[in-house]
């Protein structure tokens, strides 16, 4: 009868510590699993600031890029009227100079008419 209690005990005891040894291996999973899932979303913290600073960049950029575009399509238009304007001087001075040609050829010839006399 010692025997058989003494066995039962044994058994007992073998069952209580595998309990505890899968016990302790479960709490030991689930502390690696938590620690996995902590550094996770630690990296996902990262990777979401980063998106967030680079999706500011983009705006940034793209904002840049509206502004030199607006100016230079302001300074192409100020090259067409500078262009217009120089060729509305360019004309008037053609103008101008066949004017004085023909002031300066009307004059010669009064000269000419009037040593003549």
């Amino acid at each position: 009868m010692i025997m058989n209690f003494n066995l039962k005990l044994l058994k007992s005891t073998l069952c209580i510590l595998s309990i505890l040894i899968v016990s302790f291996a479960h709490a030991e999973t689930i502390e690696l699993l938590q620690k996995n899932a902590s550094v996770a979303y630690e990296k996902m913290m990262e990777a979401k600031q980063a998106a967030e600073s680079s999706t500011k960049d983009v705006t940034f950029a793209e904002k840049k890029l509206a502004s030199a575009k607006q100016k230079m399509i302001e300074a192409e238009r100020e090259a067409e009227a500078a262009k217009r304007k120089s060729e509305q001087a360019r004309i008037a001075m053609e103008h101008a100079t066949n004017r004085w040609k023909q002031a300066s050829d009307a004059l010669a010839n009064e000269w000419g008419k009037s040593e003549v006399k």
